[in-house]
């Protein structure tokens, strides 16, 4: 799915009617760039779309606050505009090829507010999509998952400033879809609960008073979880008070030579395991050098030249066999000449040219050799040991003595830092001060660790309630004889919700593996190269967001750089778009304001040209500019920019860059 074309008449700062046409990808070029400065109507343009989409559902992420949907729309109409109708309207294309255009206009009669919702199909009015639009649109791509490709840097700020990444938790949720079974098992307790009161047969019943028991639990046990809550919130920013003061002692205790301090002990441990690891490096050398190859690698010279030496008497040996065999032949083809009855001077031509031929390759001396040359065997074995073993043995001695050398070093350096360390009063005083803080970060963080056992026990006995209450209400249903329609519906749905919490536990599992795994790469790709973190990881029961370090370590969010917390923010939200499973043009407003610069060219390079087919940046001219507009040039489709008209006091849509382009 992509954009074709926005239209907006007459609708808050756009007076009159303007129109932006929009491309989907063609090669590398997916962006389209509008710039805007501040107060020229980005996020009025941003919203257009949503509220064309999605209407008064709208409303809940546009953030009007108490604002009611009419009020919304009547204070959107151009106070300077002539017309009476303001509409907007936005056309797409699917991806089977169908073209939608979806239009709401609205126009004040008095103080009445009327609205009309129109929708084309391939260019014909289709009365009945206009009537179900809010259903159609939710198959296309439904509300809760249209926050991760249209969004704005309120809205990443927020994600970026969530420390209980509640809202990550709510957008994960939505984004693999177990929000709406959430819904749908709330529903179903409702509709048990409504129903659970047409059952009064049973309210003196044992099993009405176990019910109404299992309900006064399971009252009890949420404000217990609220309170619980309430305190596992404060001893976590306890927590992470203690963290920030100890890692100032920390700072202040390694400037003044802690690591030798603090590390006596441990270098007294790594001095004795360099020492065994040092005898155990000269037992392996004594044990290679009583080895049966070492005596030959020792006079490895003598071998080499025995072995060069055999080379040769076996060349020459194969040299005399050919100067044999050529004797023999000249011998031969003499006599064959000889009983040939040529003419004489036929046979002395043809002995010329023989001699000629052959007689220099005859030697002077053709006497047998009698030396005896060695067999293939040995000269295998030769070969074998001077090519393998002594190469090997050579390797050998030389990684053991430099390794020997190495350690011999390393404890020098150690026993070295050793003096150092018990000089080091100051030091050891802040180390003690430096163990004080941890002892109290450790006492907080137990406390911290005891309260979400304390919370996830009563979640389990939660559960344990609800359980109980489905089965009651089982039996409730079962004994039902007055009101079996009653009975009914409250049997299936107890039966319902089991199979929706389990469904929704099952898509958790499978649905949180792979977006902690598209996180983490994401994050990545927008990170310099040197960030701390290598993994997001998010329990699949809970959904909790744990950060890990380079050592496999967690780390606080606050212990991220702004720009880290903000690519991190972007990070999630890219990772839940491309998990969704929808396809849908990205619309970002004013994205870059709290990322420095290194961050922000990662951003535009990395993030925008692979965020979707389509990607509309709405940009102030501080952001995507200069350097960072020349690094994504290739990747832009168009520009636009909203021009303000001061003697209109409106926007208008033109073409080009803030006069660029």
């Amino acid at each position: 799915m992509y954009f074709t074309k926005v239209e907006l008449h007459n609708y808050g700062i756009y007076k009159g009617t303007h129109e932006m046409a929009l491309t989907n990808k063609v090669g590398d070029r997916n962006i389209i760039l509008v710039g805007g400065l501040n107060g020229r109507g980005k996020t009025t343009f941003h919203d257009a779309i949503l509220l064309a989409l999605y209407g008064k559902q709208a409303l809940k992420y546009i953030n009007e606050k108490a604002r009611s949907y009419d009020k919304l729309l009547a204070d959107h109409i151009n106070k300077h505009a002539k017309e009476e109708t303001t509409y907007i309207a936005v056309s797409l294309c699917l991806d089977d090829g169908t073209e939608l255009r979806i239009k709401r206009s609205w126009w004040l009669v008095g103080k009445k507010l009327n609205q009309e919702t129109t929708v084309e199909k391939n260019g014909v009015l289709d009365k009945y999509l206009g009537e179900s639009w809010s259903y159609y649109i939710e198959e296309i791509l439904p509300f809760g998952i249209a926050r991760f490709f249209f969004f704005n840097n309120e809205k990443i700020t927020q994600l970026a400033d969530d420390t209980s990444f509640e809202q990550i938790k709510s957008s994960i949720k939505s984004a693999i879809g177990v929000s709406a079974i959430e819904k749908a098992i709330e529903h179903t307790d409702e509709v048990i609960r409504r129903k659970k009161s047409a059952l009064q047969a049973f309210e003196r019943s044992e099993i009405n008073v176990g019910y109404q028991e299992v309900e006064s639990q399971i009252a009890d046990i949420d404000n217990k979880l609220a309170e619980a809550t309430k305190n596992a919130n404060e001893l976590e920013l306890r927590c992470e008070t203690i963290a920030a003061t100890l890692e100032a002692k920390e700072k202040e205790f390694w400037s003044s030579g802690g690591d030798l301090s603090r590390n006596r002990d441990a270098i007294k441990s790594e001095m004795q395991k360099i020492s065994a690891e040092v005898e155990s490096i000269q037992e392996e050398i004594l044990q290679l050098a009583i080895d049966a190859s070492t005596p030959l690698f020792m006079c490895r010279d003598l071998v080499v030249q025995s072995y060069n030496t055999e080379i040769d008497l076996q060349r020459s040996e194969a040299k005399r066999y050919s100067e044999r065999v050529i004797v023999d032949l000249h011998s031969q083809i003499m006599e064959r000449l000889n009983s040939a009855n040529l003419d004489k001077a036929s046979l002395d031509l043809v002995k010329s040219i023989v001699n000629e031929i052959l007689v220099s390759h005859i030697p002077s001396d053709a006497s047998e050799a009698n030396n005896q040359n060695m067999s293939a065997t040995s000269m295998m074995l030769y070969e074998k040991i001077i090519s393998d073993v002594f190469r090997t043995i050579s390797q050998r001695i030389d990684s053991l003595v430099n390794h020997v050398e190495a350690q011999e070093s390393e404890w020098m350096n150690l026993d070295a830092h050793l003096g150092a360390a018990d000089e080091k009063t100051l030091a050891m005083q802040l180390f003690d001060a430096l163990k004080a803080v941890e002892r109290e970060k450790a006492i907080a963080d137990n406390e911290y660790q005891r309260q979400l056992e304390s919370i996830e026990s009563l979640k389990r006995q939660r559960e344990i309630l609800v359980n109980r209450r489905v089965q009651l209400i089982k039996q409730i249903a079962e004994k039902e004889n007055a009101n079996d329609d009653n009975a009914r519906i409250v049997k299936y749905a107890a039966m319902s919700m089991e199979v929706l919490t389990e469904f929704k536990i099952r898509l958790q599992k499978e649905k949180v593996a792979k977006l902690s795994v598209t996180a983490t790469k994401c994050f990545k790709e927008l990170v310099q190269k040197d960030s701390l973190v290598s993994a997001i990881n998010i329990d699949p029961t809970t959904l909790d967001v744990t950060i890990l370090d380079l050592d496999g370590n967690e780390l606080l969010k606050h212990q991220l750089s702004a720009g880290e917390q903000q690519m991190f923010a972007i990070s999630i939200v890219w990772a839940l778009a491309l998990t969704s499973g929808y396809k849908a043009p990205v619309i970002i407003d004013t994205p870059m304001a709290r990322l420095d610069s290194s961050h922000r060219a990662n951003f535009v390079t990395k993030y925008l040209p692979a965020a979707s087919s389509q990607v509309v940046v709405l940009s102030t001219d501080e952001e995507v500019y200069g350097r960072y507009l020349d690094l994504i040039r290739d990747n832009i489709a168009d520009y636009y920019t909203l021009y303000y008209r001061e003697e209109e006091q409106c926007t208008s849509i033109v073409h080009g860059y803030f006069g660029e382009v």
